[in-house]
């Protein structure tokens, strides 16, 4: 793990960022500390792992659909997988 991947991802799971939803890219880094806080009983966001091969529109599809029909605090806790397909 590169020292900037991991200062940018604990800061935004330590649960001060309600409401939102994290995309990344970073399989195993990213999945890898939000099990750790799970197990352990702290908060994450929602995450969601996006396929490096999706095509743009179908993700942007996704992210639209998300943003639109997702209540507050749905995804919190949870490491989900796009496309949601």
């Amino acid at each position: 793990m590169k020292a900037s991947q991991g200062q940018m991802t604990r800061p935004f799971l330590n649960g001060r960022h309600r409401r939102r939803i994290l995309l990344t890219h970073d399989v195993s880094t990213i999945t890898h500390y939000a099990y750790d806080r799970v197990r352990s009983g702290r908060p994450i966001p929602g995450i969601f792992e996006v396929s490096r091969d999706i095509p743009i529109n179908i993700l942007i599809d996704d992210i639209l659909l998300l943003a639109e029909y997702s209540v507050d605090g749905e995804w919190e806790g949870q490491v989900r997988y796009l496309p949601l397909r």
